[in-house]
């Protein structure tokens, strides 16, 4: 599955509400977030822009291109950002034609700047977007690949397509995954640093936001170490590191004695400065 990610020239356009850039300062930092998101080690995507960019007129008697290089009202700020980004390739200019996307193995995501018809203006949407495309993945193999760009706060165990490859039915399990992940990516860490002495309290967050059980399995915990890589800083050069990390809490997907499971565990300070849940297994129980 590849993504192109397509900004909509037309939303740079002036209106009589958004009568200059210097207005649109939120929106401009809106999709400098989708931008840093693409560029994310995890996604390494960029954000491809058609040449009539250059020519909308962001206010009355200002192009883009005049407004970029110093014209017309604006912050400098605001024009160093889009210089910078648009020259380090997080934004490229694309020769493909508007609605050249016909490869079924293809999904384009419209990006605007500000609301603006179908295309998504804040990384939030664009996220959600992200998860759709990946929901829509019947294929494991395919859907390992694109899983890490789309849960940019998690880390999966190394080999954890060998498990997946078993999931019965994995077609039908596609949709209620991406949401287990997603809740995983989005609230597992915050949720550990408000209820580190209280985990229970976590689980049951997490067990409400999906709707299906989140419970430790502590009878099992040897059956529960998974291994995950890592970088870390060695007298100034980065080097991959490999930890084994117990990953007892987990989901019960569709149903409570359902043997489709995610176990994870919270995070660990040694990777991503303990920033992203660990994800130690898709599938099975292993035991």
């Amino acid at each position: 599955m590849q993504v192109i990610n397509s900004l909509k020239e037309e939303s740079f356009a002036y209106t009589n509400k958004k009568e200059n850039l210097s207005l649109r300062r939120d929106e401009i930092g809106e999709l400098m977030e989708i931008v840093t998101y693409c560029q994310n080690e995890s996604v390494k995507e960029a954000v491809e822009y058609q040449e009539a960019l250059w020519g909308i007129y962001v206010q009355e008697g200002v192009t883009f291109a005049d407004w970029l290089y110093g014209g017309g009202a604006g912050n400098e700020e605001d024009r160093r950002r889009l210089q910078e980004v648009m020259s380090k390739k997080g934004m490229i200019l694309s020769d493909r034609k508007e609605g050249a996307v016909e490869n079924t193995g293809i999904r384009n995501i419209d990006i605007t700047l500000g609301q603006f018809q179908t295309g998504v203006s804040e990384v939030k949407e664009y996220i959600r977007e992200r998860r759709e495309v990946l929901s829509s993945i019947k294929n494991v193999i395919e859907y390992e690949a694109f899983m890490q760009s789309c849960f940019i706060n998690s880390c999966f165990a190394k080999g954890i397509l060998s498990e997946m490859k078993h999931i019965d039915s994995f077609p039908d399990r596609v949709q209620e995954i991406t949401k287990a992940l997603g809740i995983l990516n989005d609230e597992a860490v915050k949720l550990y640093q408000q209820y580190s002495d209280s985990l229970g309290e976590a689980m049951r967050i997490l067990s409400a936001r999906l709707q299906r059980e989140c419970s430790p399995d502590p009878k099992h915990s040897k059956d529960l170490i998974f291994s995950f890589t890592y970088s870390e800083q060695i007298e100034g050069k980065t080097v991959a590191a490999t930890k084994d990390i117990e990953c007892s809490p987990h989901f019960k997907l569709i149903h409570p004695g359902s043997n489709l499971r995610i176990y994870f565990y919270w995070c660990d300070a040694a990777i991503a400065g303990g920033e992203k849940v660990l994800v130690g297994r898709i599938g099975r129980h292993p035991y």
